[in-house]
């Protein structure tokens, strides 16, 4: 029997098939603690994948699933722009799941990916697909997550082939777990490119499948002053028109104000069509022309009710955006640009646990 192939690498972009992964065989607590973690890894909970394996993920909420390929993407390909960001992060936020990582050596959930639809990948996926799966677990939210592995040296190659098709993947969820990742290489660099810690786990999706949710902004104002507050939004010079409506969901152009059980919309004055589709964004104008407007320099972000976001003695203020579409979010960062922290989310997402891969075997 050949070897199956490990390594894809096609325009410039380097992926191969996982190693050193256990995959969880029912769902339980995740472990805390970084002893506990390496602990749990080889347990009869987990089951360890033999060498480079064809891993399948499907994950589905309601009518909703989205199924793609797990593997192991290289920290280069994130450093050269190959892997690419569309929001900023937060320097505190990747520190702590560095530490997280130094800790254990172990990583437990996958950066979810984004990809141009490929042919060639969804053959693998739906081949898979169509048996049974080796783990089937729902979730307590109701989201289903099911995965299948096999070392099949004809399937590998056509995941390869697949792979060699990806010239780009976009960071959908976990751009912090992503950053923390290339941090944790840096200080590995010594290792050599082959070694785990070069590398970090990714779930891949076809980006006609995913689903994008905006963040609401969360303003706690005291309650003598949400009066003004709102009328300080009527008369915004980025403001077309304020309307009182019911509507729960936010349109394109137009931003939900939602305040003491009332909705009211923002319609937004068109922006320079001339310019590039990140300035055209409803929430790059919440976030830049808005909020500073109203004197705030940051606001809570959400996605909860305005009660999740209420102090005791303020009222909460919710500025909902419409999302940026998935179209826009690629073409940001095809553009090498970024969106504001916590512009956008991704539902459903990869189960933290369900994937546990050590970073310091190099076998």
């Amino acid at each position: 029997m050949s070897t199956p192939p490990t390594e894809a690498t096609g325009a410039g972009l380097t992926a191969r098939l996982p190693r050193n992964l256990g995959l969880d065989r029912r769902w339980g607590e995740n472990p805390v603690g970084a002893a506990r973690l390496r602990e749990s890894l080889g347990s009869s909970r987990y089951q360890r994948m033999p060498g480079p394996a064809v891993v399948v993920y499907r994950i589905a909420n309601g009518r909703h699933q989205q199924t793609g390929v797990v593997v192991e993407v290289s920290i280069e390909d994130y450093r050269a722009g190959r892997i690419r960001q569309h929001e900023a992060t937060q320097p505190e936020r990747e520190r702590l799941l560095e530490e997280s990582t130094e800790a254990s050596g172990i990583e437990r959930t996958p950066v979810t990916l984004a990809h141009s639809p490929d042919r060639a990948l969804r053959s693998v996926t739906e081949s898979l697909t169509s048996t049974e799966p080796d783990v089937d677990l729902t979730a307590g939210d109701g989201t289903r997550h099911t995965a299948w592995f096999r070392r099949d040296p004809e399937l590998a190659r056509a995941a390869e082939l697949g792979l060699r098709g990806v010239d780009a993947l976009y960071i959908a969820d976990g751009h912090h777990r992503m950053a923390a990742a290339e941090r944790y290489a840096t200080r590995r660099h010594h290792l050599g490119p082959d070694h785990p810690a070069a590398f970090t786990l990714a779930a891949l999706f076809p980006a006609d499948e995913m689903r994008v949710f905006g963040f609401h902004r969360c303003l706690p104002v005291p309650r003598d002053s949400a009066a003004r507050t709102l009328e300080k939004l009527r008369s915004l010079a980025v403001a077309e028109r304020w309307e009182e409506h019911s509507a729960a969901a936010p349109e394109p152009g137009v931003v939900v104000v939602r305040f003491a059980g009332e909705r009211h919309r923002l319609k937004l004055r068109p922006r320079d069509a001339d310019g590039h589709v990140r300035a055209s964004l409803d929430i790059v104008t919440l976030d830049e022309e808005v909020l500073p407007a109203l004197g705030i320099t940051q606001a809570s972000c959400g996605t909860g009710p305005p009660e999740s976001c209420r102090h005791p003695a303020d009222e909460a203020v919710l500025l909902v955006a419409h999302p940026p579409s998935m179209g826009q979010i690629m073409a940001v960062s095809d553009a090498g640009l970024v969106m504001p922290p916590k512009s956008t989310w991704f539902a459903p997402k990869p189960a933290p646990g369900l994937f546990l891969r050590d970073l310091t075997d190099p076998a």
